[in-house]
């Protein structure tokens, strides 16, 4: 699995939504790839603060989120 691959399967993967031989994948290239172990607790950490933010959120908020998500991982290197 490449990093590309891997980011593509984060919200997947934090809905529980990966199937068996993906999920071995996933933590087969985590494992191996300090990078990506950074970007998914990165990834966790802003899907636990985005949690407990009050709903709704205020206007504009998720759009930022999103946006500032899609600059992040663009702006990582596509393989380690």
């Amino acid at each position: 699995m490449t990093c590309t691959e891997f980011r593509a399967l984060l919200t997947d993967h934090h809905g529980n939504e990966l199937v068996a031989e993906v999920r071995t994948k996933f933590e087969s290239h985590r494992v191996g790839c300090a990078h990506c172990e950074v970007f998914l607790e990165s990834f966790t950490f802003t899907v636990k603060l985005t949690r407990r933010l009050p709903r709704p959120m205020p206007a504009g908020l998720e759009e930022r989120l999103r946006a500032g998500v899609a600059k992040k991982m663009a702006d990582e290197p596509a393989e380690a």
